[in-house]
C-alpha cells in the first residue's frame, strides 16, 4: 500500500481576462512609458528644484509636493480620464554616488 503524507500539491490558476482589462492594462503600461520618457527628459531641471519632495507625473505634467497622497490625489483630479499609468517618486537630497560598502575604521584603535 503506498501513503502519501503531507499537503496536496498546490495547483495555481490565472483567471482569464476579458478583452477590455487587456486593452485598459495595455493603455495604462502606454501611459507609463510616456511618463517616464517625459520625466527622463526634464530629469535635471526637477531635481535641481524639487530636491526631497515627492513628484507624480500625469499626462506628462509634473506635480509636487511633501505627501505622496496628497500629490497622487492632485494628479488624479486633473486627470479623472487616466485610471493608472501614473510615474511617483521621492527625489533624494543626496548629490553624488552612494556607497553600500560596509565602512570599517582602518588600522587598530
Amino acid at each position: 500500500m503506498i501513503r502519501s503524507f503531507g499537503p496536496p500539491p498546490l495547483v495555481v490558476t490565472e483567471p482569464e481576462c476579458t478583452p477590455e482589462e487587456k486593452a485598459q492594462a495595455l493603455a495604462e503600461q502606454e501611459e507609463f512609458r510616456k511618463n517616464i520618457q517625459w520625466f527622463g527628459a526634464h530629469a535635471k531641471a526637477i531635481r535641481d528644484q524639487h530636491s526631497g519632495k515627492y513628484i507624480c507625473v500625469a499626462g506628462q505634467e509634473l506635480f509636487v509636493g511633501d505627501d505622496p497622497v496628497e500629490v497622487v490625489a492632485r494628479a488624479r483630479a486633473a486627470h479623472p480620464e487616466l485610471t493608472g499609468g501614473f510615474f511617483t517618486k521621492r527625489l533624494s537630497l543626496h548629490r553624488g554616488p552612494r556607497i553600500y560598502a560596509h565602512q570599517r575604521p582602518l588600522g587598530a584603535g
